[in-house]
């Protein structure tokens, strides 16, 4: 965690649950969120953080393990269908978000689809009530603070934002819009005086609760650049690679340094739909082997390209749509590292970088000044040095963490004044399936024993019923709620994540592969071992969860995982004619504090029951129509589980 924040004070009382809620979550590219939860986590605060997408690659920097938070994902589209038609056939969908989908329709247009807006938030509003979240901050005015407008209208839970630049500049695309985000939010911060000054401008009825708050960054992570006497000049540029970064000029004033004979290799960090294009014009250029493409890289990794470089460029422009950026982050970074920035005039960066004192800024475009501000650094070592101390001195007056998250706290602190802590969570089970709702033909009646479960909160404490992935074909009937009381694993994608992210852990898994011998082929035990790391971090992090129970063989070998993981105890049924071997079943079985086996003992009765009608009339057989009625099981239920008590 930043340990340049505050730790809460001793003897704090705990504060109000808030959450995060972002449009897309994990993004490489947004380490400032990071640093601003992790500091808000450090000062006390309980947080949640909300994705209404997964993220767009399985990525993550080092920093997402340090996180007390949980991280909270929607189910699949057509769980959130369900759901909404479900709050139509009560009423309370046309009551709450009838006339508002459509005055959005009406008012900002069909393109802003508000009625998917309106089901996300119906999601979420549900789950932050459910968590005691009591006010939620959402970064960036895009889709996700849209969504917090129909949150908060159905939960009555406030918000606020903070806007940065090309999210109200350009992407939301309505200035109307942005004045009811504005006017709805408890309270808007500006990450520069620049978007403040815009915002107050576009939103006067709102001006008054506009702040700026700058993204902060803990500086005692940011080691010093011992930046060189002579040879080579060590160029860094860090960003997306999109035009509004500008680094097509930067290409073209490296030309330049080529033609004034100084030495130089620039190191470019990031991805983006600009690669092909610069990679071929540098090419055409000559000057490949002065460039290194270092793609994504994590935080850490950032830190050591920049500590060993002697200079740090970003050349930004405004981009044929107007998009730009603001208040760029990395050039706080650079400037942690004591390294001169070299940039343009353009928004809010003259804000960050003093001309003359800590870098060089140029006008947007001009390749020439470029050029000879990169020449001057090259040729006046003293001088880089200088600027880069200076730097380092105004980054941490203007831009440490521990002061933005002070400022940001005492935001939220106002807002909860009122607020009463969220109640202790009470012991809880977990209830595991591989898919909901269950196939029409699944001959285990999956669909009932889930539906008594579901209505059995006096026998199993609060069960949480999780299901690995959706069901495209089954209805789940015997439980018409389902959508409001299954959850579901997270996208694959986010599974992909946490299993690149933890390799340790992921070898540690593997490792235990063997224990189960031939009963199990290894693709599956990878698919069940993908799906145990997320949900054991989830159990961890909950801290209320003890017990876990596989409903049925497909994740069976899941929750064994689980307990490995966490020590909490687990059960497991295994229905007739199921994909584990017996070899493997005794292994699991080892483990468990209880087990219903269809091929021995079978507790839960889940051998198939023959329903055939037969007529016997001495030694006449007749078969009849249609089928015996199925059995009630509810006894059954309760007997096994009551015996894991």
């Amino acid at each position: 965690m930043e340990s340049s924040t505050d730790n809460a004070a001793p003897g704090r009382a705990p504060r109000p649950r808030i959450a995060y809620l972002f449009s897309r979550y994990p993004v490489v590219s947004q380490t400032f969120c990071d640093s601003e939860m992790l500091a808000l986590e450090a000062r006390g605060f309980d947080l949640d953080i909300a994705s209404i997408n997964p993220p767009p690659n399985a990525f993550r920097h080092e920093r997402f393990e340090q996180f007390a938070a949980d991280v909270f994902y929607p189910p699949p589209s057509r769980v959130l269908s369900r759901l909404q038609s479900l709050r139509e056939k009560d009423g309370s969908w046309q009551e709450k978000f009838g006339d508002m989908i459509a005055r959005h329709d009406r008012d900002y247009g069909k393109t802003f689809k508000a009625a998917t807006r309106a089901r996300n938030a119906l999601y979420f509003a549900e789950l932050f009530q459910k968590r005691s979240i009591k006010h939620f901050h959402v970064h960036f005015a895009n889709r996700a603070t849209h969504t917090a407008l129909f949150l908060k209208k159905w939960a009555g839970i406030p918000f606020s934002f903070t806007a940065h630049a090309q999210d109200f500049m350009v992407d939301l695309g309505s200035d109307d819009l942005l004045r009811e985000l504005c006017r709805e939010a408890e309270f808007v911060v500006g990450v520069s005086d620049f978007s403040c000054d815009l915002l107050r401008k576009t939103c006067p009825d709102s001006a008054d609760k506009i702040t700026r708050v700058y993204n902060g960054i803990g500086m005692d992570q940011f080691p010093a650049a011992p930046i060189g006497e002579f040879g080579s000049l060590q160029i860094i540029s860090v960003g997306r690679l999109i035009e509004f970064k500008g680094f097509h000029h930067l290409i073209e004033a490296c030309i330049g340094l080529q033609k004034r004979g100084i030495d130089f290799h620039w190191t470019l960090v990031g991805e983006g739909p600009w690669r092909e294009r610069l990679e071929k014009q540098i090419a055409e250029a000559g000057i490949t082997p002065h460039v290194t493409f270092a793609g994504v890289q994590s935080q850490e990794a950032v830190k050591r390209l920049l500590t060993a470089s002697d200079v740090f460029c970003l050349p930004c422009i405004v981009d044929s749509k107007g998009a730009s950026d603001i208040l760029p982050t990395v050039i706080t970074e650079a400037m942690a590292c004591s390294l001169p920035v070299v940039s343009t005039h353009l928004v809010g960066v003259p804000e960050m970088v003093v001309p003359e004192e800590t870098g060089l800024l140029v006008q947007p475009g001009d390749v020439g000044a470029l050029t000879e501000a990169l020449a001057r650094l090259a040729n006046h070592r003293d001088l880089a040095r200088r600027f880069g101390k200076a730097g380092r001195a105004r980054a941490e007056q203007v831009f440490e963490l521990r002061e933005t998250s002070r400022q940001l706290a005492e935001k939220f602190d106002a807002c909860l004044a009122d607020s009463e802590p969220a109640a202790p969570r009470t012991s809880d089970w977990l209830v595991l399936m591989d898919t909901w709702p269950p196939a029409p033909d699944d001959t285990s009646r999956l669909d009932d024993e889930v539906a008594w479960l579901a209505t059995q909160q006096g026998m199993v404490p609060d069960p949480t019923l999780l299901s690995a992935r959706f069901g495209k074909t089954g209805k789940g009937e015997s439980l018409p709620d389902w959508a409001q009381r299954i959850e579901f694993s997270p996208d694959g994608l986010v599974l992909e994540a946490e299993w690149r992210a933890r390799p340790d852990v992921a070898e540690r898994i593997m490792s235990w592969r063997d224990e189960l011998g031939s009963g199990i082929d290894t693709e599956q035990f990878l698919i069940d071992a993908r799906r145990a790391l997320p949900l054991a971090r989830h159990i961890e992090k909950r801290g209320d969860i003890r017990h876990i129970h596989a409903t049925r063989s497909s994740v069976a070998v899941t929750a064994w995982l689980v307990h490995r993981l966490t020590d909490i105890t687990f059960s497991f049924a295994t229905e007739a004619n199921c994909d584990l071997g017996s070899s493997t079943i005794d292994r699991l079985a080892a483990d468990a504090i209880a087990c219903s086996r269809a091929d021995a003992g079978d507790e839960l009765k889940l051998q198939p029951i023959d329903r055939t009608r037969r007529l016997i009339i001495g030694s006449l057989k007749l078969k009849l129509p249609g089928q015996k009625a199925l059995p009630d099981k509810s006894a059954v239920y309760r007997s096994f589980y009551e015996s894991l008590h």
